[in-house]
């Protein structure tokens, strides 16, 4: 057999019991408010824990079966995938204008960090639903599988290759540890300390307690799900500052920062990725502020803050929604159009193609132009200095032609079902890159994703995963190579 089973049983098990447990968090908050929905996250939780219990029975006749990566690739797609799944059942109970794809849809969203809804009138909705989407959030922030390394001791068994099914940065230059328990410890107490210090800041801003609490799990976690339909419209500047500070480290990688505090300032002050970002957003802002300032007439700092918090949360793929900034002129429209897919560092929350990717493929063309003009000279692509071996530029390189695979037959797809060309394309762009709000004439930042059919939900859930999975492992797990020797 070329994929055991029996050990991907054994890791799936005690994963989807830790998540019965977390579903315990609503059910007692539902009780102690005595609001709804105790009763659906009870039947959640049973679910999960039954499920989790009987793969865990299953994945004991795989003894001490050493983990291939294989099997990392198919237990990571299946856990975000049944998390999903069993995540919507609360949801589809509680809210009766959404079905099950529609529900499905909003844990994807939730999980993948992505932040779009399908849910209308948020703030009518039971604050047990908020909460777990909140949870959600922070939970698929810092990434399941390094939750896993962290509390489950079966599953550390992998080693460092578990975190190469999430995330390659972590595979190099973010290793500054070589115990990989140590390292995701020392992750998760970053993105604790990081949500606690951004609900203290949203708390001092004006929001109540359970409202900051959301708003900080989807800052954080650069996700943007805030429990009510405004978003971010109608906060204190100082509200819109503070979200501003914690999207972008959150965007950054957290052991740069892990780094910097234990001494080695080079990892976050000498990162490529994290200047390049840092400039990046500091231009952008800049241009799209005069345009503010010069084409719709916007006072100086509130044209400065506008831009600067919404090139910050498309950037970091947050998606929080201040105004529509569609409607603003046309250059800031392009421009968002180009920073729509590019997402932030590699080793942090945020999704979209990545700026290291990016850094190491201008190098790339750096390089080809350098050769066009001496063919005889020896030259490499380099990154954070260092020169960037051949099988790292032909795993980019894959990973873009995939990305543009994949968008160009999940928009056609949603051309078929219906949707229009535009929103199609840009809805599939969002849901790929995890950016959250889509540009298109029907479906814009200021909307949501509420009145798309069960096929488009679907759809744009397998998008938002394979997005958030980075493309490549889910597809391998449907590849008939996969499952053969």
């Amino acid at each position: 057999m070329v994929i055991n089973l029996y050990a991907v049983s054994k890791l799936l098990g005690p994963s989807l019991i830790a998540v019965g447990i977390t579903g315990l968090i609503p059910t007692i908050y539902a009780l102690f408010t005595h609001t709804d929905g105790a009763f659906s996250f009870v039947a959640m939780t049973v679910i999960s824990l039954v499920a989790g219990k009987i793969l865990s029975m299953i994945g004991k006749r795989a003894g001490n079966y050493s983990v291939s990566i294989r099997e990392l690739f198919l237990f990571t797609a299946s856990l975000w995938t049944l998390i999903a799944v069993i995540s919507a059942i609360p949801i589809y109970f509680l809210l009766p204008d959404v079905d099950y794809a529609g529900a499905v849809f909003e844990t994807a969203s939730a999980l993948s960090t992505t932040g779009a809804t399908a849910i209308n009138a948020l703030d009518t909705r039971p604050d047990a639903i908020l909460l777990w989407r909140s949870m959600l959030h922070l939970l698929g922030g810092i990434g399941f599988v390094v939750i896993a390394v962290a509390v489950l001791p079966q599953v550390a068994m992998g080693g460092m290759n578990i975190f190469k099914t999430e995330n390659t940065y972590f595979e190099n230059s973010s290793k500054f540890t070589p115990h990989v328990k140590t390292m995701s410890f020392a992750i998760l107490g970053w993105y604790i300390a990081t949500f606690v210090l951004c609900t203290i800041a949203y708390v001092i801003g004006g929001l109540d307690f359970f409202t900051a609490i959301n708003a900080a799990a989807a800052t954080v976690s650069t996700g943007g799900m805030m429990p009510t339909d405004a978003s971010m419209n109608g906060l204190s500047p100082f509200v819109h500052y503070s979200a501003c500070f914690f999207m972008f480290i959150s965007a950054c990688p957290l052991t740069a920062f892990i780094a910097c505090i234990i001494g080695d300032y080079r990892k976050l002050f000498g990162d490529e990725q994290i200047r390049t970002y840092f400039f990046l957003v500091l231009i952008v802002s800049l241009v799209v502020a005069a345009t503010l300032y010069l084409k719709n007439e916007y006072e100086l700092e509130r044209a400065f803050r506008i831009a600067l918090f919404n090139v910050i949360s498309v950037s970091s793929s947050t998606g929080f929604a201040l105004e529509d900034f569609t409607l603003w002129n046309p250059v800031a429209t392009v421009i968002f159009m180009l920073i729509l897919p590019i997402g932030a560092c590699a080793g942090s929350t945020s999704g979209g193609l990545k700026i290291f990717r990016i850094n190491v493929l201008l190098s790339l063309f750096r390089v080809q132009c350098i050769k066009s003009i001496h063919p005889h000279r020896v030259i490499q692509p380099q990154f954070n200095g260092n020169p960037v071996d051949a099988a790292t530029v032909q795993s980019i390189v894959t990973f873009f032609s995939s990305y543009l695979i994949v968008a160009v037959i999940s928009s056609f797809l949603a051309i078929i079902m219906g949707l229009g060309a535009s929103d199609a394309f840009s809805a599939t762009i969002t849901c790929l890159s995890n950016i959250g709000p889509p540009m298109g004439d029907q479906l814009t930042p200021s909307g949501n994703f509420a009145g798309l059919g069960s096929g488009l939900h679907l759809l744009f859930a397998f998008d938002m995963l394979l997005g958030r999975l980075e493309i490549i492992p889910v597809l391998l797990c449907c590849t008939r190579m996969f499952w053969r020797a």
